[in-house]
């Protein structure tokens, strides 16, 4: 078992303290099944992309909702992975802010690559995970090369793809490998606060699952921004 394996097993640990949003994690791929979702594009998918996929399929309550959301990223003018319904959420605590996470499965993430390049993005990126504080979405995207791919966790608020260049990226949170990233979001789970109410919008409302600790994580997108 590699070590990014390891990880991910770690990170499924951390996701059972949320009982509801680990059964909601999706049955894991085949390389051959991945494969086979990818052919129709001409670059390699990096090997963390196929142990992320392997491991699970993203979290999403309706596979069946994939084909409306392809159609939603093809829009002009959007740069959205956004799967319908808070079935597909976790929510993270930082301070008195609520923080939506979102994890990709394979057919969104490949949407949203294509998203990227018929926006005129002249990257290979493909987006793997959302965030969003209300405010800000931040989109966690792997850069398809196959040795020692860099993630970026890129402020995509009111960005047209077209936007998205070197420039840009080097100004945004990176990662060298998936692994730096897992072993993060790990902390944030393993340092969960109990279920408790959240103030959002003057109202106290409950999150569908429990309320994890993100400080380490959004502070680093603040300190990337500032």
């Amino acid at each position: 078992m590699t070590e990014l394996n390891e990880a991910l097993n770690r990170l499924e640990k951390g996701l059972q303290t949320t009982t509801t949003v680990a059964n909601r994690l999706q049955p894991g791929l085949s390389r051959v099944e991945i494969d086979q979702r990818a052919a129709s594009f001409s670059w390699t998918l990096p090997g963390d992309v196929y142990a992320l996929y392997q491991w699970h399929n993203g979290l999403s309550g309706t596979a069946a909702k994939l084909n409306l959301a392809e159609k939603f990223l093809r829009l002009k003018g959007k740069w959205h992975g956004e799967l319908a319904g808070r079935e597909n959420e976790i929510h993270l605590l930082f301070e008195d802010r609520l923080v939506v996470a979102k994890f990709l499965p394979l057919a969104y993430a490949l949407a949203g690559h294509r998203h990227l390049k018929l926006g005129r993005c002249l990257l290979d990126l493909l987006p793997i995970a959302i965030l969003h504080d209300g405010n800000t979405t931040t989109y966690v995207m792997v850069r398809l090369e196959a040795e020692q791919p860099t993630l970026y966790c890129a402020n995509g608020t009111n960005l047209p793809p077209m936007k998205v260049t070197e420039a840009f990226l080097s100004t945004q949170l990176q990662f060298t490998g998936l692994i730096h990233l897992v072993n993060l979001l790990t902390h944030c789970f393993q340092t969960a606060a109990q279920p408790s109410l959240v103030n959002q919008d003057s109202q106290k409302v409950r999150a569908i699952d429990c309320e994890i600790n993100a400080a380490p994580f959004v502070q680093l997108l603040q300190q990337s921004r500032s």
